[in-house]
């Protein structure tokens, strides 16, 4: 004998198929966040271990002697937009609450800040911190004429607000006649 199938059952097989339809729409609108934020995580990650790596050669010049020599491959990928993203050093002086906050004391400090600033879309980041170099404030940077040994360098100063730290493989030295102030060298090789 043949069983009557029931209207019902026929009439609430579409609706079921969009409930799922929607269910699956909203799982992978979900891992795909899931999956851009674990990517712009590890990116950050990455980029903060490639900082610490610069603030450890810049300091072992400048604290060091003056035959101290240190290339360093920052090969640091970009997060976002690399067009977009600068990285540099700033000089804090007599600014005491941003010294104590990031370096834990002081009136004068250098940062090592990073940004990502697109004007055009009104995106403004600063996915990392300012991190405290503890670097003396009386560092300077040779000119090219100081610094650049041949024409496949690029002599760089992270401390002027137009300047930036791009990814790519950096000399750097202490200048002989630094005097009383603290003179290096920073030359991207090209």
């Amino acid at each position: 004998m043949l069983k009557k199938i029931s209207n019902k059952a026929q009439m609430s097989a579409p609706f079921e198929l969009l409930v799922a339809i929607i269910v699956m729409i909203f799982v992978i609108a979900a891992g795909s966040y899931a999956l851009a934020n674990l990517n712009e995580n590890t990116c950050i990650g990455n980029k903060r271990q490639d900082f610490s790596n610069l603030i450890s050669s810049l300091r072992d010049v400048v604290l060091g002697s003056d035959l101290a020599y240190r290339t360093i491959d920052f090969s640091t990928k970009a997060c976002y937009d690399n067009k977009y993203e600068k990285t540099y050093l700033k000089i804090v002086n007599n600014d005491r609450d941003v010294c104590e906050r990031y370096c834990g004391s002081g009136n004068s400090c250098i940062l090592l800040q990073y940004s990502y600033i697109d004007e055009s879309k009104g995106q403004f980041k600063h996915p990392i911190s300012p991190i405290c170099t503890y670097l003396p404030t009386n560092l300077i940077f040779g000119s090219e004429l100081e610094c650049s040994t041949n024409q496949n360098e690029i002599t760089i100063d992270p401390l002027d607000i137009d300047s930036t730290i791009n990814p790519g493989t950096y000399k750097i030295w202490k200048l002989s006649d630094s005097g009383p102030q603290s003179k290096i060298c920073m030359v991207k090789i090209r």
